[in-house]
This record gives C-alpha cells, sequence and structure tokens, in this order.
C-alpha cells in the first residue's frame, strides 16, 4: 500500500500532465537510456518509479482519464512494475520490428520470460515473470520480470564487478551486460 500511495502522489490530471508532457517525457526518455540494456532481440528497461509513473500519465492522458476509481485501478496495476529494496522491476520488450518474421517468432518465443537471469560474479538470479502473458503463442511483446534477491544473493550484487542479464530460451540465447554506470545505480537500489 504504502508503494501505491508514493505513486500516486506524482500521478497528474491529464490537463496538468498535457502543460508539461513534453519536458516530463525528455526527461524519462534520459533516464531510460540509462536503465536500458539491449541484445539483438530483446531490450531490458530497468524500472524506476519516474519510468512507471510516466506510463501511468501517459495512458491518463491519452485516455482522458478522470475518474477517481479508473486511476486508482491503474495506480493500482502499475505500482506492481515497481521495484524495491530487495528486487528489480524489468519491462522486457521484444525487438522484433518486421511485422513477418515477429509472426513467425510468436511459437518460438512463446514462454521467453521464463528463460531470462540475472548473472553477476558467479551468482545468478531467475526472473519472476507476470502469469498470463504467453500461451502456446507469445501473446505480448512486452513481459514484465522481477529479480527478487535474498540478503546473500543483495549482497553478492553489490560487491559484484560486472553483471549480465541473459535470455535462455532455446534459438533466442541472448546476453547483454549491464554498463558499469548503470550497474552503480542498480546496486545502490539493493539493500
Amino acid at each position: 500500500m504504502h508503494m501505491q500511495q508514493d505513486l500516486k502522489s506524482g500521478v497528474l490530471s491529464y490537463e496538468e500532465y498535457g502543460n508539461i508532457r513534453d519536458d516530463y517525457n525528455r526527461k524519462v526518455v534520459e533516464i531510460e537510456k540509462k536503465r536500458r540494456v539491449s541484445t539483438r532481440t530483446f531490450t531490458f528497461l530497468f524500472e524506476t518509479r519516474e519510468t512507471v509513473l510516466n506510463q501511468i500519465n501517459e495512458m491518463i492522458y491519452l485516455e482522458k482519464i478522470t475518474s477517481g476509481k479508473e486511476i486508482d485501478a491503474l495506480v493500482e496495476i502499475y505500482s506492481s512494475l515497481l521495484p524495491d529494496s530487495r528486487s528489480l522491476s524489468v519491462s522486457m520488450f521484444i525487438d522484433i520490428s518486421d511485422p513477418e518474421t515477429l509472426a513467425r517468432s510468436m511459437v518460438p518465443l512463446s514462454g521467453v520470460e521464463k528463460e531470462v537471469y540475472l548473472v553477476f560474479d558467479g551468482s545468478e538470479i531467475h526472473a519472476d515473470y507476470e502469469e498470463g502473458r504467453s500461451t502456446d503463442t507469445l501473446e505480448s511483446t512486452l513481459q514484465y520480470l522481477r529479480f527478487n534477491f535474498t540478503p546473500d544473493t543483495a549482497a553478492r550484487f553489490r560487491s559484484s564487478r560486472h553483471a549480465f542479464i541473459e535470455c535462455r530460451k532455446k534459438g533466442y540465447e541472448e546476453a547483454a551486460g549491464v554498463p558499469a554506470e548503470l550497474l552503480g545505480i542498480l546496486k545502490s537500489e539493493i539493500s
């Protein structure tokens, strides 16, 4: 509940957001650039309060939502994307721009969210994923993942020198190194 209240404090009406949208989006784009890693097929965005809040404000703005109940529902849904001091929250985008290639990839990519790991200095954390976004064929080109730390893995992560995000799905075995600057930021967010 605390995270939802914290998130709700940054929600703007569509009129308020419309007045600052361009500047706000520029700020969030800069944050996202620093928190994104990519492989050949995937982009992983390490979420923050600002990136999640931007998604809510964009939805309110684009849909012109004024209902308090609808806004509360959005905050509740999106609050599950917030990282906390024991987890990193990641949005995984499947970056296949060609529609024919994407259509051919939907079956082979099914279940890809179950094969993602954060690997650091001899340790690894298997991503938890949102149920129901993938069946026998990929249902969504966006997957929500969470890397949950134990006190031991948190300590090892904070002292790690290198980290990678890896997909181990057959046919899509890909990894991306977490840049040193981002790794430093992420390590400071885990306690």
